[in-house]
């Protein structure tokens, strides 16, 4: 067997087409990684000055009170902005939380827009002739107001903070709150301490992103658990990724990390993927490669020496037919991972010239959602644990590429019949499992059972009805079956 093994992998290695892939691979990676399509444009709009609403249009305002009184109040935070502070100061991207509330769908919340708060009761009494704002609101709103400005203008970012958690717990115990109302204010009494405690100034920079994107997770959980479907993977597996973000996006702001710590997903959307971002995407980003040297390799191994009629060569030999199938088996193994192994060498280094090495010090951060902890992982393990969970997926495919080869003894066909299951299996069986009607029959296909990966770390299908267990043996039953009439078919093969 093993010698059989070792000269199936001679003749493999020994086509010229094997390297013409190789070198093609090698390509798709410089231009992938030179064009990367995960990677989003940095930009900011930085903290230019704040538009001031023209007399005008103010005027034309006064028929509708609440616009007219809104727009007063801008104009004085914009007033507050634009002449006392500098671009890029934190005094700026501070007050540039206070020009509107966080909304989400159908959550807003207005915890953070203190300032514009007091500015409007401010103007609401002054120019409102019909004003509901009391007396005591208005000389408390005018205290609360220069509180800020004197915070602002002292250039301490830690008093202003200190207010923005001051004024939320005077609002918590002075104000008849709803459960959810009490929950959401903890929480942004608790996201103001994560700014307090871990020293991170208002700026616009890569901890000042986790924040903002702290915040928003929080609400989009919120928002997604208050419409959950319990009978639907999909809804599960979705909220699970956001939660396992939640506590990423926790763990970045603590540990003070100033790079983006993304993996599969994009955790910061104003981003730059750098080479270990790359890396751990790799079985990701190069799946069709994988796939396309899968299918060359399985489907020349046999169906080639067929139409040359050198397998007579091989069949005339002392060795049974179950054990020359097996070997050539095999060797598509082994070459398949010969290949992942040179792509993921590949990437590594083409990663590094183009992003810089410097990245892969930092290792994979992950969250394990079984246990509920995060949990940190060398590159190197992580990427052959991806690997191996993708391998069954193109072992099947290799099986299958063999049959079809034997059976109809075309290259060309055996080749386009597999891409084309490929495509469908990845486009719209991939939609069509998402209906649950649907999902009671294509939960059995293959190809929505091959791509273990998607359990990694506790993480579910999105399809109703699978989970790893099912997976397991859904994968083994096709994988013996079609072992199975591979190996028949090859005994009754007439050359």
């Amino acid at each position: 067997m093993l010698s059989l093994i070792k000269n199936e992998l001679i003749k493999i290695f020994k086509r010229k087409s094997i390297y013409f892939l190789f070198i093609l691979s090698v390509i798709a990676i410089i231009i992938y990684n030179y064009k990367n399509p995960d990677q989003n444009e940095i930009s900011s709009e930085g903290s230019k000055n704040m538009h001031i609403i023209s007399d005008t249009s103010l005027e034309s305002d006064k028929n509708n009170p609440e616009s007219y009184i809104s727009s007063l109040a801008y104009n004085e935070l914009a007033k507050l902005y634009n002449d006392n502070f500098e671009e890029n100061s934190w005094q700026r991207y501070a007050l540039n939380e206070e020009r509107g509330g966080y909304s989400f769908k159908n959550i807003f919340t207005e915890y953070n827009q203190d300032i514009m708060n007091y500015l409007i009761n401010i103007k609401d009494y002054e120019y409102n002739p019909n004003t509901q704002i009391t007396n005591e609101i208005y000389e408390t709103s005018k205290t609360k107001y220069n509180e800020y400005v004197e915070a602002l203008k002292s250039n301490d970012w830690k008093n202003f903070v200190n207010l923005k958690i001051k004024n939320l717990e005077e609002r918590k115990n002075t104000q008849t709150l709803l459960p959810e109302e009490i929950e959401e204010i903890n929480f942004e009494i608790d996201w103001y301490y994560l700014r307090l405690n871990n020293n991170i100034n208002y700026d616009d920079n890569i901890i000042n992103q986790y924040l903002s994107e702290y915040k928003g997770i929080y609400y989009l959980i919120v928002y997604r658990e208050s419409l959950i479907d319990v009978k639907s993977q999909a809804d599960i597996s979705e909220l699970n990724d956001y939660k396992a973000k939640l506590e990423l996006y926790k763990y970045a702001i603590e540990n003070n990390i100033n790079y983006d710590m993304s993996a599969e997903k994009n955790l910061i959307l104003n981003n730059k993927i750098d080479a270990r971002i790359s890396f751990i995407r790799t079985f990701d980003n190069f799946n069709l490669i994988l796939i396309i040297i899968t299918i060359y390799i399985s489907s020349t191994i046999i169906t080639e020496e067929i139409s040359k009629k050198t397998i007579k060569n091989l069949l005339t030999k002392p060795h049974k037919r179950l054990t020359i199938i097996m070997s050539k088996v095999f060797a598509c193994m082994i070459t398949i991972i010969i290949s992942m192994i040179f792509i993921g060498i590949v990437q590594f280094f083409v990663g590094g010239l183009t992003f810089g090495f410097d990245s892969y010090a930092n290792g994979y951060v992950g969250y394990d959602i079984n246990n509920n902890i995060l949990f940190n992982m060398n590159l190197l393990s992580y990427l052959i644990i991806s690997g191996i969970t993708k391998l069954p997926e193109y072992i099947i495919i290799s099986l299958f590429c063999i049959f079809i080869g034997i059976f109809n003894k075309n290259i060309a066909m055996s080749m386009i019949l597999t891409l084309m299951i490929c495509i469908f299996a990845n486009t719209a069986l991939a939609e069509w499992s998402k209906v649950d009607a649907l999902s009671k029959i294509t939960r059995y296909f293959i190809t929505n059972n091959w791509n273990f990966s998607t359990y990694l770390f506790g993480n579910i299908s999105s399809i109703n009805g699978i989970n790893l267990w099912h997976s397991i043996v859904v994968y083994f039953v096709y994988f013996v079956l079609l072992l199975k009439i591979t190996v028949f078919k090859f005994k009754k093969l007439e050359v």
